[in-house]
């Protein structure tokens, strides 16, 4: 099957500044690749972690320095948001960057620790988050408000480019019947029970005539000249996950290296050992519409970060069946 090819960054760095130049940087030679899309992560109250709290605004500079690639988000944290506004700002970028805006959305099931900055309840983030997707959905449909108020710009094409990144098999149904893309993160669990039943109950759950079913799947992509030559420039970002992995009851104490990266599915080493492992992954190849490769780890270097950029783009991704438009 044929896919689309993107990228997720989640904005690490320490100098704000220097995040969002190579940032652009990164969506101009993805573009020059022949990437079709980049997406940007939303990180809210974090000190160097992911250093973007307005991916939007970012997306808008992007657009001046871009003509074709898809500008994304992975995801916008939609129980924070006035729906109001995201759509105002949202329709705004999309007809400024010649409606190139692939909007994706998340109920903050990663950010519990923001709920209570934002004053929410984190018990009601599915409820809020179907709240607000349902105005936001309306509103770019064109549909009033109060009156004969309606969103300007109008947007109505936008409305056809919404993904939901949902981690139960609920989620995925409902993403379905509201006629929307599905988001699969990098999978730190087994992609075979945690995400394969999501993209299937999806796909059985698809109903409608008018457009096709949408699945993205983001996947941490390591190409280097050797597996030896990968874990080395990994393993201290590795091993500041080791903790979240004992929280989540992946392993009880710090096992190796290896260990670690096949829990958390980084397909990493020369790029044809990359191409096999994702040949393997069971909730890829059979599902993507779009593959979304993560190649920064928070200590990465925007030389490395563009290196398996071209190395994704040039060795990886045509040996998966991905054709360059």
């Amino acid at each position: 099957m044929t896919f689309k090819l993107g990228f997720l960054s989640h904005a690490f760095g320490d100098d704000p500044q220097q995040v969002y130049h190579d940032l652009i940087e990164q969506f101009e030679v993805a573009e020059a690749l022949g990437f079709d899309g980049g997406r940007i992560a939303q990180h809210h109250l974090n000190n160097g972690f992911g250093r973007l709290p307005s991916p939007l605004v970012l997306l808008a500079a992007v657009a001046e320095r871009t003509q074709r690639i898809e500008l994304g988000t992975g995801v916008i944290v939609l129980p924070f948001e006035d729906p109001i506004r995201l759509a105002e700002d949202a329709s705004v970028l999309d007809a400024l960057s010649g409606g190139r805006v692939q909007l994706g959305l998340g109920s903050g099931g990663a950010n519990l620790d923001n709920f209570s900055a934002f004053d929410r309840d984190p018990t009601q983030r599915q409820v809020e988050f179907a709240e607000h997707q349902q105005r936001l959905q309306h509103l770019l449909a064109g549909q009033p408000l109060a009156g004969e108020l309606t969103l300007q710009p109008p947007a109505p094409r936008l409305g056809e480019r919404l993904w939901h990144s949902h981690g139960s098999t609920d989620g995925a149904v409902y993403t379905a019947r509201q006629g929307n893309g599905l988001l699969l993160g990098t999978a730190t669990h087994d992609p075979l029970t945690v995400q394969k039943p999501l993209a299937e109950a999806y796909l059985q759950a698809w109903s409608r005539t008018d457009r096709a079913p949408r699945i993205g799947v983001v996947r941490a992509i390591f190409p280097a000249s050797s597996r030896a030559d990968a874990q080395a420039e990994l393993a201290v970002d590795i091993e500041r996950h080791i903790p979240r992995l004992q929280r989540e009851g992946l392993i009880d104490e710090a096992v190796d290296l290896q260990a670690h990266l096949r829990l958390m599915n980084v397909h990493h080493g020369h790029p044809d050992e990359v191409i096999e492992s994702l040949q393997q992954d069971p909730a890829l190849l059979p599902y993507a519409d779009y593959v979304i490769a993560v190649v920064q780890a928070e200590s990465s270097t925007q030389a490395q970060i563009l290196k398996r950029l071209e190395a994704t783009a040039r060795d990886i991704a045509p040996a998966l069946g991905w054709k360059r438009r």
